[in-house]
């Protein structure tokens, strides 16, 4: 990138092209869509450690992308040990990289992983150059919430401070959801007037509804004449899962739970049953994003969840999959967080609370009993979704910001 040039997105991130999971996948595509719409954008990232393990070359070009494999490791994320590996040699490239770059195009980052961004605002505030920073998640705040740290703990507030620091230093804010600017107004009040809500997005070329009966996966797995209730994508830190495995231990009658993906809270999923005589339910790793679109739209609902208490501190993207899908959306969640906000302001689904088995069936048997309640909702997400949530819609938001950066 030159100085000078206008319509650049310089974007910091772990994880893009060619891994695919979620966040990996987000930003490919909107920095995709940023090409197609005259936006010259530029990418340094890690070397591929989530879903794909073949090395990159230094430089590539996709999808007119550039993209800048920094010097890292790559050791499968399923060991702790090689995940901070991992983490540790792309963050010492970073450093040096960015120290020693002479350019002044405003860098993006975000919230995964969480230090990331906290790296990225010192060495922005030394050199004064711009810096944006994308709230995806917020740490270490989650983590106090789900109970895991003490908020007392001296690095934990000392983590808090540096990332209320990391707020201060930028020059603007992305948040993804109402209920983050919330929780910003408590911890940095003064940063509402650079904060920006910019919501996640799909790709409404990837994703289309498909009817059930002609679904491939649908007939890939014999499912054809069962209610089929879905949930795809990561069972995560945020996720609330427990639920979710009562909800299918109790065995409702000709409801079929189709559950796509994995995580580190996958076993609380399975900790209710035993999966090789539990006969209502299909568990399958990740899949390809080739795949998404038949696995998506192989359900009559989907679902989402998010913890009790975790307002603010994470939307997960897969409500977004859902709409584009066409499928009615049960949400297990919160009452005062984003999701919860667009299923009732678009009545695509149905919110349960995050610990009700009880409501949860009950949404269930409603949508089961109600064809037509079913097209309606996933209509509506569908409608929703091709107004507000499109990569195309999203990257206008991005440009636009870009170019405000600008003028500055």
């Amino acid at each position: 990138m030159k100085d000078g040039l206008k319509n650049n997105f310089f974007l910091i991130t772990q994880v893009f092209y060619p891994d695919e999971v979620s966040t990996a996948n987000l930003f490919t595509n909107l920095c995709s869509y940023l090409v197609e719409d005259n936006v010259e954008v530029e990418v340094w990232c890690a070397q591929p450690s989530y879903t794909h393990f073949k090395r990159q070359p230094k430089k590539l070009v996709y999808n007119g992308i550039k993209i800048h494999y920094l010097p890292s490791t790559n050791f499968p994320k399923s060991r702790l040990s090689g995940r901070l590996t991992n983490y540790l040699t792309f963050s010492i490239s970073v450093i040096c990289k960015l120290i020693f770059n002479r350019d002044k195009i405003p860098v993006f980052t975000h919230t995964t992983p969480p230090s990331l961004g906290i790296i990225i605002s010192f060495i922005c505030s030394l050199k004064k150059r711009k810096f944006v920073y994308i709230l995806l998640d917020i740490f270490p705040d989650g983590l106090i919430r789900l109970g895991n740290v003490s908020k007392r703990n001296l690095f934990i507030r000392l983590w808090k401070k540096m990332n209320i620091s990391a707020l201060k230093k930028s020059e603007k804010l992305i948040v993804i959801g109402r209920d983050m600017k919330q929780w910003l107004s408590s911890v940095y009040p003064t940063g509402l007037s650079k904060t920006e809500i910019i919501p996640l997005w799909q790709d409404d070329r990837l994703i289309n509804p498909v009817q059930f009966e002609t679904n491939i996966f649908i007939q890939e797995h014999q499912l054809q004449g069962k209610f089929v209730v879905q949930y795809s994508g990561n069972m995560g830190m945020w996720n609330e899962m427990k639920t979710l495995g009562k909800a299918i231990s109790m065995n409702t009658e000709n409801v079929f739970f189709i559950f796509v993906g994995g995580g580190r809270r996958k076993n609380e999923l399975l900790e209710n049953f035993s999966i090789d005589q539990q006969k209502n339910f299909l568990l399958l790793p990740f899949q390809s994003n080739e795949k998404l679109c038949d696995i998506l739209t192989a359900c009559h609902t989907s679902l989402v969840s998010l913890k009790e208490g975790l307002e603010g501190i994470a939307v997960p993207s897969k409500i977004y999959g859902i709409m584009a899908a066409g499928v009615p959306v049960i949400a297990l969640v919160p009452e005062q967080c984003e999701i919860a906000y667009i299923v009732k302001e678009e009545n695509c689904g149905y919110v349960v609370p995050p610990n009700d088995v009880n409501g949860l069936i009950d949404a269930i048997l409603k949508l089961k009993s109600d064809e037509q309640l079913r097209k309606k909702m996933g209509y509506n997400g569908r409608r929703a979704f091709e107004e507000k949530y499109t990569t195309r819609i999203i990257a206008r938001e991005y440009k636009l910001l870009i170019q405000t950066l600008d003028k500055k």
